[in-house]
């Protein structure tokens, strides 16, 4: 699968950054950091107290030891790419409204990995990797939810869990609100349900739950949600039209896929502050695997 050979290339790509930049050894797996390093937070960019970040949201390492010692799994990078930009509004704005079509007024709140009202939305633990508040420029209020990938394939169910058997019970939440939504097509649960297309289908219903439509109770009249993943991941660049040509004519706008590319390229545009070119500088050289036979100087 094309999948396969990108994380692969990402996995080589992550020893390099490791080895060259980071000069550190390893765990038992090359991608692995040693503890001390880990909690060390050398996984994170230097600047912006984003290492705090990340501490302040699992203050035990061993709540996510994953995030402060994997280097190849996704859980480190909405911290990397969003904890600078949540320190300059205006300047997360602008970056967005190159993708949003200008419709952010002003971000209220950047949060990571959350899920708000979980027992009231899909009753599990589905959250989003980046729940971004904004004000619309209709003046209502919305959200942004992200999923932020890196090598990611297809997601696998576990034997036996819960969620297999929700996404599999035509009497679950799963099911009323993927009705109740609209936004699908006819039919096309069937495909919604699969290992290519779940993840996305659940982090879309779990923003789309929290809406007026959806629910009275709620303040938000505007949902987005937004797949951010690395260009040469072939599956997530496949997975995103035909997501988009499994919603119904008119909702394609609240479903989205930018690049770690595009996000930079921009964020580049909107800025000359040194210390934002080097993180961006950063992004670039940590996570852009630009070819099998790319090399770390």
């Amino acid at each position: 699968m094309a999948v396969t050979g990108f994380r692969e290339r990402a996995k080589r790509h992550q020893i390099k950054f490791r080895e060259n930049v980071l000069k550190v050894g390893y765990n038992d797996s090359e991608i692995i950091l040693k503890d001390e390093d880990a909690q060390r937070g050398i996984i994170f960019f230097d600047g912006f107290k984003i290492y705090e970040e990340a501490q302040d949201r699992y203050p035990h390492y061993k709540l996510n030891q994953a995030c402060f010692a994997n280097m190849v799994r996704s859980e480190h990078i909405p911290f990397n790419f969003f904890i600078p930009v949540y320190r300059k509004p205006e300047y997360a704005r602008a970056i967005l409204n190159r993708f949003l079509g200008g419709t952010i007024n002003t971000i209220n709140e950047i949060k990571i990995d959350y899920a708000p009202n979980p027992g009231n939305a899909l009753m599990d633990k589905t959250s989003f990797d980046v729940f971004l508040d904004y004000r619309h420029i209709s003046g209502k209020k919305g959200i942004l939810g992200f999923e932020v990938m890196y090598a990611e394939g297809a997601y696998k169910l576990m034997k036996r869990s819960r969620e297999g058997r929700e996404v599999n019970d035509q009497t679950s939440v799963y099911y009323s609100l993927t009705e109740k939504t609209g936004i699908y097509r006819k039919g096309s649960i069937d495909k919604l349900k699969t290992d290519e297309f779940r993840q996305v289908w659940r982090n879309q219903l779990l923003g789309e739950s929290i809406t007026t439509k959806n629910n009275p109770d709620s303040r938000y009249e505007h949902f987005t949600s937004v797949i951010l993943y690395p260009e040469g991941n072939d599956h997530l660049r496949e997975l995103i039209p035909k997501y988009k040509s499994l919603l119904n004519p008119g909702c394609e706008s609240s479903f989205t896929g930018i690049t770690y590319e595009e996000f930079i390229a921009t964020a580049r545009q909107h800025t000359a502050d040194s210390e934002f070119l080097r993180w961006l500088q950063y992004l670039e050289d940590r996570y852009i695997v630009k070819s099998s036979r790319s090399v770390m100087v």
